[in-house]
């Protein structure tokens, strides 16, 4: 009687743990991808949040005067996105948002806003996300304010 294995049985366990080691990586890229999107879209619901309760506690929406007529004002650019939201993290009077759960870029890093914010005191920065497809990409967050119904809409 022999002992131990042959090469072709040797292969076929190699050949089917690696078909395992496979399929379980692609489940695994799958949820950590659909990680990503689910904070993207939490954040987002949070900053519009946070722009209603500052609409609603302050009488006006942050950076607006009050005085346009026209229907959506659109802040798309980092320096005016951060400027929407500059009121709203420094607020000494109420916390709208907390800077340690949002992302922004400083200097190619993707840092949180309070580590940014620790750096350069009193400088305002955009709020934005990766890209959850390219990792590298980072975007910004569009803000739509709605004059006429009075809402605000936070898009990726």
């Amino acid at each position: 009687m022999r002992r131990g294995f042959t090469l072709v049985e040797m292969m076929m366990v190699m050949v089917v743990m690696a078909l395992i080691a496979t399929l379980a990586t692609g489940a695994a890229m799958k949820s950590i991808r659909q990680a990503k999107e689910q904070r993207i879209n939490t954040t987002r619901a949070t900053l519009e949040m946070a722009l209603m309760n500052y609409r609603a506690y302050e009488g006006n929406w942050p950076t607006l005067d009050g005085t346009s007529d026209t229907t959506n004002v659109v802040f798309k650019t980092p320096e005016k996105i951060a400027k929407v939201f500059e009121p709203l993290i420094n607020s000494t009077t109420r916390v709208y948002l907390d800077p340690a759960a949002l992302l922004t870029k400083v200097d190619g890093k993707v840092l949180s806003l309070r580590e940014a914010m620790g750096d350069k005191k009193g400088a305002s920065f955009p709020l934005g996300y990766p890209n959850p497809d390219k990792g590298s990409e980072f975007k910004y967050y569009k803000v739509t304010i709605n004059l006429v119904y009075d809402t605000v809409k936070v898009e990726r």
